[in-house]
């Protein structure tokens, strides 16, 4: 039994270590974040019942160096949420699972759109705002007419498959474009046979609302995620990670560079594809804060079970009173946030 503790401790180090840093590590961050609850509490019982108290140290040692890769908040089980301000403002940010046209099902865009008002909100942050071809590459939505029908006189930006849709005015909206801040050239990127450039450049869309007599400037982001059966563009696996690993730094590090020289209030969020085990969450911009209130917030679902956050909120100069975790109602793979909040 110590000889399982060590190992597990040894392995939770070279994780804080190595996660985020080298994309060889690419497959360990996918471990499940309850993984580093379950395992070493598993083996200090064990070693409890076995009366080996060496390994029962080491795995208590392991349980607190991993506390921070878990995705469990403790704080949530004293802390309780105040009351919502009447004028609070209502922020929707979801993964669509390719808008209406989810893979394995057939499109309902009644049923999407439905589920978009039933939120009652006053902005929708929405990523995967594409379709695929069979080869899994992004198509832009076929009309997008029917978005601007349903939200009469508000206001919408896109770019690539990321679409903000306000009802305040949105005074700029730029694409934060990661090319600038790759480690390493990719002439790939955007491929020239592409039909959504944007989608391989730019991850984060920042729209400046107008809220009454103030300012929100609002960052809705979709990074890619670390490591995937199909390539990115490469059919070298190694190669094709190396590719996800600099866009994904390159996005984090441009996301940064435009949050240090805001200085309005600011809400992020969307699909991170980041566990709360990945070390890329050291890459965030400084000064923002997580928004969950949660004790265990999974936001990511698959064949019915509960997995865990991949979507996440951050509010800087804003108070969040709500981050709410909404049932997709079988239109994604992804839970959404509602987020309500003041400046």
């Amino acid at each position: 039994m110590p000889v399982l503790s060590a190992v597990w401790l040894v392995f939770t180090a070279a994780h804080r270590l190595l996660s985020g840093r080298v994309y060889w590590w690419n497959l360990p961050d996918l471990l499940p974040p309850l993984a580093f609850l379950g395992v070493p509490l598993l083996l200090a019982v064990l070693g409890l019942a076995a009366r080996r108290w060496f390994g029962v140290a080491l795995a208590v040692g392991a349980l607190a160096l991993g506390w921070s890769c878990n995705g469990v908040y403790a704080s949530a089980l004293w802390h309780r949420p105040g009351p919502v301000p009447a004028d609070a403002i209502r922020v929707y940010s979801w993964n669509t699972f390719y808008w209406e046209q989810s893979p394995g099902a057939p499109p309902d865009a009644d049923a999407f759109y439905a589920h978009l008002h039933a939120q009652r909100a006053d902005v929708y942050l929405l990523q995967e705002f594409l379709y695929l071809e069979p080869d899994w590459s992004p198509l832009p939505v076929p009309d997008n007419g029917r978005l601007r029908t349903e939200f009469p006189g508000w206001h919408v930006a896109i770019s690539g498959e990321l679409v903000t849709v306000s009802r305040y005015p949105i005074t700029t909206h730029r694409e934060v474009d990661l090319r600038p801040f790759l480690e390493r050239p990719w002439p790939d990127l955007p491929p020239a046979d592409t039909l959504m450039p944007a989608y391989y450049t730019v991850k984060t869309l920042r729209t400046d609302l107008q809220v009454g007599g103030r300012a929100l400037s609002v960052y809705n982001a979709h990074l890619p995620v670390p490591v995937v059966t199909l390539p990115l563009r490469d059919p070298d696996t190694a190669r094709d990670a190396l590719a996800r690993y600099d866009v994904r730094q390159a996005s984090f590090r441009a996301l940064a560079v435009d949050v240090a020289g805001n200085d309005q209030p600011i809400l992020l969020a969307g699909d991170l594809n980041t566990s709360p085990a990945m070390g890329d969450r050291r890459r965030l911009p400084p000064g923002l804060d997580d928004a969950n209130d949660g004790l265990y917030p999974y936001s990511w679902q698959r064949f019915g079970l509960p997995l865990w956050r991949l979507d996440w909120a951050f509010g800087k100069g804003i108070e969040v009173h709500r981050c709410e975790l909404v049932s997709p109602q079988g239109g994604s793979d992804h839970r959404g946030q509602l987020i309500t909040l003041t400046l």
